[in-house]
């Protein structure tokens, strides 16, 4: 939908604007997209600021005082104290010390304020955040929480605050003070941003990011028993694949309390608790599903004699009105726009098809979720049961497939999500009858009943963001079992799933440093299987070339062809055949994710196919002076500090930057990796380059074994947001080179490690 309907709709075709005296009553679209351009260079972190209204509290100086944050080699924190509380305390001090720009900026999209510091194009973000209540459901779930739960977001927000009143050159731009609810409303934002697509009213429009850039987030993750490596216990890979930008980026660190908590991993800036990772019994890892988790009712408002009133079995009910104003900034100064939103029990109204019809929305995952506790309870299990336990909650996780491991050699994979039981007669996939009570939801489908693996006899289990019906060779679950709106992905078999089977079942005594290699290979599926097939076709146009064209054309692919043919399909820095492969591929399938489908008007059509590589080629030659182009000159990793989201981002060829091996992940390859302008970067044609900009954003290796756990990370930047920090990019040169860092785990290692020991505010 384009973006001015949906604004619109959304408003219910009622707006107002009320300008300040400084800035005048209309700004032209011209103007708001050089604002947003004007505004993404964001003010330095550290300037001079006046006095908090706020001192630090005494029991916030306790909890500094009870933790202790250990960096290592790498500046990862290890956080150590003698509460869950104070760990927390201490995992939100060394985050906002490593980057307090993007929690902050997170935090301002999840209160619905985003246009106030990045102007207009935010605005659909905001409202629907102001139309799915975001702040207020936040605010009312926060007071429902149980004490231990709301401590913990007490203790969150104070490490925050506690690091702004022991760095007052530190200048927020909006957010003063932290309050604990606006952890909820984090997390609920998040599910906002990520799941309101599931509605299937925004097909062609994304809350906030460019949705190329949405539509590319993925994962891979794999689960391997002790019957396929050489210890005999069970391994973990994890690999999200997520923007290095933003509010998705990852942050790594070890979390350890004296109450049970000892877990390291990675998740987000602003995330009280880690997302991935392991302790040492267990560990998990997740990749992006499409399961059925929101819809949309169509709604009628026919009551001549009172408007709101909307039909209903048989009869009406009353939807409630409110108005909300959104700050938006300008290049004129901050400009007040009011807006109607409407909402039925169903959810808010989001769309308008006629002047008494409109559509509503909602998410399962904001109706029925709690989302704080599940991520604890969960690093703290010690044994399958346990883990099991915690997941069943069904109260954080919206989506995602979990693949686990631990150390009694168990491993499995689970399609979970929170998934709300229908009648299964109505067609789900589209907007259905408000007014029938029968589309009700009827409460969430519990864990058993969603789709999982254990212990498979084939000793793997892999999810490449593909239907779990193939999760392995042997005992997947079974398409039958479940209902036929619960699994959107179900015929999703994706090229980078297929890869992984093959990589899987080959393995045989693999070691941790095996896993590591394979987890960043670059051997490409689609090259490995399709490209030979094009020699039939050369053979063939080359038979048949009659016409002066043909003749001419097949004269042009055959060097090109008999290139590729050479090659043995995996990516390195020197290789011109990985160029031409990415840039014929492309043509063929398009630069939009997923791009596993041929474009139709190449259908059944291998002369143009042949004929797009001869296309593709003379590109290259256009851009770079010559169609063999090694991939790691052109393929670029370049780090930008202060980044609200890729849009913002304005690479230089003339700046330092590191060449990569990671490539286009419909292709089927393992070390996934997207690059400008594929993913609609704004992109000068000047600019010869293409920079990393999504894809592995954090890769772990896990080996669980009765001696202990051993386990490996890299991260596509470092953990500091600050440029002056050696950990600014220190990690770009380990994913540039393949290479992982130790992810110290024993306490022992980590000492032994230690490059700074301080209690915060020191």
């Amino acid at each position: 939908m384009h973006r001015s309907r949906f604004l619109l709709a959304l408003a219910m075709i009622t707006l107002s604007i009320s300008v300040p005296d400084r800035a005048t009553a209309d700004d032209d679209a011209q103007t708001a997209a050089q604002t947003a351009t004007q505004t993404s260079a964001a003010a330095p972190v550290r300037v001079v600021r006046g006095e908090r209204p706020v001192p630090t509290s005494q029991q916030a100086e306790r909890w500094a005082q009870q933790v202790t944050i250990t960096r290592d080699s790498y500046g990862v924190p290890h956080i150590d104290g003698k509460t869950d509380e104070s760990v927390v305390f201490g995992f939100a001090y060394a985050q906002a010390e490593d980057f307090f720009w993007q929690i902050e900026d997170s935090y301002i999209l999840s209160m619905g304020r985003y246009s106030e510091v990045h102007g207009g194009r935010a605005l659909n973000s905001d409202l629907l955040n102001r139309a799915f209540e975001v702040v207020k459901r936040s605010k009312e779930g926060y007071q429902q929480l149980d004490p231990d739960m709301r401590t913990l977001c007490d203790a969150f927000v104070a490490g925050l605050n506690f690091y702004l009143d022991t760095h007052p050159e530190v200048e927020p731009r909006m957010i003063k003070r932290f309050e604990p609810w606006q952890v909820l409303a984090f997390q609920n934002h998040m599910t906002l941003e990520l799941c309101y697509r599931y509605t299937r009213l925004s097909t062609s429009f994304m809350p906030l990011q460019n949705k190329r850039i949405w539509a590319a987030m993925g994962s891979n993750g794999w689960a391997i028993s002790g019957q396929r490596t050489q210890s005999g216990g069970a391994m973990l890979m994890a690999n999200p694949h997520l923007p290095w930008y933003g509010y998705a980026s990852m942050y790594e660190a070890h979390l350890r309390s004296a109450q049970g908590l000892d877990f390291t991993g990675a998740t987000f800036f602003g995330s009280p608790m880690l997302t991935i990772g392991h302790n040492e019994n267990l560990g998990w890892t997740m990749t992006v599903n499409e399961p059925d988790v929101a819809d949309a009712w169509r709604v009628v408002f026919d009551d001549p004699d009172e408007p709101l009133n909307y039909r209903y079995d048989g009869g009406y009910r009353l939807a409630t009105e409110w108005s909300e104003t959104i700050r938006v900034k300008t290049s004129r100064g901050l400009k007040d726009r009011t807006y109607t939103l409407r909402k039925t029990h169903h959810g808010p109204v989001v769309q308008k098809e006629d002047d008494q019809t409109y559509l509503v929305a909602q998410l399962a995952a904001l109706k029925y979720g709690s989302k704080v506790g599940q991520s604890l309870a969960m690093a703290k299990a010690t044994n399958l049961e346990e883990f099991r336990t915690a997941l069943g909650r069904l109260n954080q996780m919206p989506i995602m497939n979990i693949l686990y491991a631990d150390r009694e050699g168990n491993i499995q994979y689970t399609y979970h999500a929170i998934i709300p039981r229908r009648d299964d007669q109505f067609d789900w996939s589209k907007p259905v009858d408000g007014s029938d009570p029968r589309t009700e939801w009827q409460g969430i489908h519990t864990l058993d009943e969603l789709p999982q693996v254990l212990n498979p006899p084939s000793g793997f289990v892999q999810n490449c963001n593909s239907t779990p019906f193939t999760t392995t060779d042997q005992g997947n679950p079974s398409r039958e079992d479940f209902p036929s709106y619960m699994i959107e992905d179900r015929d999703d078999d994706k090229r980078r799933a297929k890869r992984s089977r093959e990589m899987l079942r080959e393995m045989q005594g693999v070691t941790l440093d095996e896993l590591q290699v394979a987890a960043l290979d670059t051997e490409i599926y689609w090259a490995r299987h399709e490209i030979p097939k094009y020699a039939e076709h050369l053979a063939t146009l080359k038979t048949a070339a009659i016409e002066t064209s043909d003749a001419k054309l097949a004269a042009q692919v055959e060097p090109l062809l008999t290139h590729l043919l050479e090659w043995d399909c995996r990516v390195t820095f020197d290789s011109t055949e990985a160029t031409l492969c990415e840039a014929w591929y492309e043509l063929l399938y398009g630069t939009d994710y997923p791009g596993e489908t041929l474009k139709a008007d190449l259908v059944g059509k291998p002369k143009q196919q042949l004929a797009a590589l001869v296309t593709a080629a003379k590109g290259l030659k256009r851009m770079h002076g010559d169609w063999r182009v090694p991939y790691g000159q052109i393929h670029r990793s370049q780090r930008h500090p202060n980044v609200a989201d890729l849009l913002q981002v304005h690479f230089d060829d003339e700046a330092a930057s590191l060449p990569n091996v990671g490539a286009h992940g419909p292709m089927g390859v393992m070390f996934t990796q997207y690059y400008t302008p594929s993913v609609n970067i704004p992109f000068v044609m000047t600019q010869r380059r293409r920079y990393g900009v999504v894809g592995s954003a954090y890769v772990g290796c896990y080996e669980f074994t009765p001696d202990g756990v051993r386990s490996t990370s890299v991260m596509p930047y470092g953990q500091s947001g600050d440029p002056a920090s050696p950990h600014f990019q220190d990690q770009a040169k380990l994913l540039s080179a393949s290479q992982f860092k130790p992810a110290l785990f024993d306490w022992d290692d980590v000492a032994a490690d230690a490059q700074r020991v301080y209690h915060p505010g020191e």
